[in-house]
């Protein structure tokens, strides 16, 4: 029980520092106290909070004195808005019901005119050559394409956030159901006791700090690929199920963790000869000491950033996102300190918070793989900064408009990555079949033969001039009885792997480049090959 001279203290959350697996709270308070001894109490706090974690400093008269966190449960009854709450579940689940069909029917939509894109592009060069059909015929077809999937993609993309933030507001409304479902429940919460012995009265300021669970982030990236730049904002997702809102906050997002990280030396690796009637060793086990390892404490926290003062804008100029400001230590823990004040509700959510916008170089590429029916496909060759791209999904964009999702992988310093694959209409790519010819003359050598030439043809619609690499792959013997020969191109491959070809070409602006090759697949008549020859 509190004495006579027992203060209560009520403190507010102002500093929040996000860790991959936790984070460290801040909380301040005012109190008047008078002189002497005397114990201040604060109240409620989460039940996610570490009891060793918990530091207090303060300013005023006096000094502090012992620290003691208390473990308090309580039982609360749930009110009478359950049947309110569920309405509006209702409501929420037929809006993305609705969402959700008209997803699909769009899916389905392109789907069919998918197929007839697909069928167009076949028929099309026997209609060009009955005349039929103009060249310019085949131009309007690839700006109608672009068109169709470039809006379809921007509604696909507009639905899937619907969905997306529509699925937040029903978690959380579900989260409050299952609590009210709950007639009686024990709460847990920690009480903190300060001793202070005042030597005069007067306004004293208390300052708190612990670390809590529930706390979790990941990076994500929107990726705008421009014709000279790839604009890269790294966003952190930040979830709050600490049980405890953060509101007004300053906030500092860091790459450090709880738990320890620890140097594993490798065990010998053991090779023999197989034996199928020797029992195999029984599996290693995990040491008891390791189950119960606790973490160990988080890496030094950083100093708190500066204010800034936010600026008026003119209506007409567009808003200014502001960046987090980037720091790291000694032990390579990157730290990002976020300008102005934030709100997180503790909802489970996931909440983005901008970390960088970086400008980094990019160059176009192409890729066609001619046993792929897809097509060409374009992508960026973009290199990093001074600075490291953490791993985490990304959104991709070219030139504002979205064109797909991916991943991206921890990118070093100054490294390369690519970025944006996707089909490129403006370049038109087919392997034509020229000649097949069996051979008849080896027959009385006891040999067999086939002979093919094929022709790669590449029509450049772009306006500019396009770095494209081409693969091809030619049968591979794996068997002495089987001889791949007489292989000829009219352009000399870069490289040949196990039967892989690859040319590299500069192609022209609205030109069209062949590259023709032949070979001769020649085998034992008194063998079969598999798989069969084309």
């Amino acid at each position: 029980m509190s004495s006579k001279k027992d203060t209560n203290l009520d403190t507010t959350i102002d500093r929040v520092v996000v860790y991959l697996d936790g984070a460290r709270i801040y909380r301040s308070g005012k109190a008047e106290l008078k002189k002497g001894f005397q114990q201040v109490r604060i109240h409620g706090l989460t039940k996610n909070l570490q009891k060793d974690s918990v530091r207090v400093s303060g300013k005023g008269k006096g000094s502090l004195g012992a620290i003691d966190v208390e473990t308090v449960y309580q039982e609360e009854v749930s009110h009478e808005a359950l049947n309110a709450l569920l309405q509006e579940e209702e409501k929420l689940q037929k809006e993305l019901l609705v969402l959700t069909q008209k997803l699909e029917f769009i899916n389905l939509q392109n789907a069919r005119l998918k197929a007839l894109s697909d069928k167009f592009s076949v028929e099309f060069p026997q209609w060009l050559a009955s005349g039929e059909i103009q060249l310019t015929t085949l131009n309007e077809f690839i700006d109608f394409e672009t068109k169709r999937n470039t809006d379809f993609l921007k509604e696909k993309q507009k639905l899937g956030d619907d969905i997306e933030n529509l699925q937040k507001k029903l978690n959380t409304l579900q989260a409050k159901i299952n609590e009210y479902r709950n007639l009686s429940r024990v709460e847990q919460t920690f009480d903190i006791t300060i001793g202070v012995d005042a030597t005069a009265a007067g306004p004293f300021v208390f300052e708190l700090s612990y670390q809590a669970r529930g706390v979790t982030w990941n990076a994500t990236y929107d990726v705008d690929l421009q014709p000279e730049k790839a604009v890269l904002k790294g966003i952190a997702q930040v979830v709050n199920r600490t049980l405890e809102d953060w509101k007004n906050v300053e906030m500092e997002i860091s790459t450090a963790v709880f738990k320890p990280i620890r140097v594993i030396e490798p065990n010998p690796f053991y090779i023999d000869i197989y034996d199928p009637y020797a029992r195999p060793p029984p599996a290693p086990k995990a040491s008891r000491s390791m189950k119960k390892m606790k973490a160990g404490a988080a890496a030094p926290m950083g100093v708190m950033a500066e204010k800034e003062e936010m600026m008026d804008y003119a209506p007409d100029e567009d808003l200014f996102e502001p960046v987090a400001e980037m720091k790291e230590s000694a032990a390579g823990v990157q730290s990002f300190v976020i300008p102005g004040k934030w709100t997180i509700p503790s909802d489970g959510n996931t909440h983005p918070v901008t970390l960088t916008i970086a400008e980094l170089k990019t160059d176009k590429e192409f890729y066609w793989a001619a046993t792929d029916a897809l097509g060409v496909i374009a992508q960026d060759k973009i290199t990093n900064d001074d600075e490291v791209v953490l791993g985490g999904n990304a959104k991709v964009y070219s030139e504002g408009e979205f064109i797909g999702e991916t991943r991206i992988n921890r990118v070093p310093p100054r490294d390369e990555f690519k970025l944006g694959a996707r089909e490129e209409l403006k370049i038109a790519a087919k392997k034509k079949l020229l000649k097949r010819v069996r051979e008849k003359a080896g027959l009385v050598k006891g040999k067999r033969a086939i002979s093919y030439e094929y022709e790669l043809e590449i029509k450049n619609f772009r306006k500019e001039a396009s770095q494209i690499t081409i693969k091809d792959a030619i049968p591979y013997s794996r068997s002495e009885r089987i001889k791949i020969k007489d292989f000829e191109a009219n352009v000399v491959p870069a490289e040949d792997n196990l039967g892989v070809y690859t040319w590299e070409l500069k192609l022209k602006p609205d030109a069209t480049t062949k590259i023709t090759y032949k070979y001769e697949v020649e085998w034992e008549k008194d063998y079969e090959i598999t798989p069969s020859l084309p």
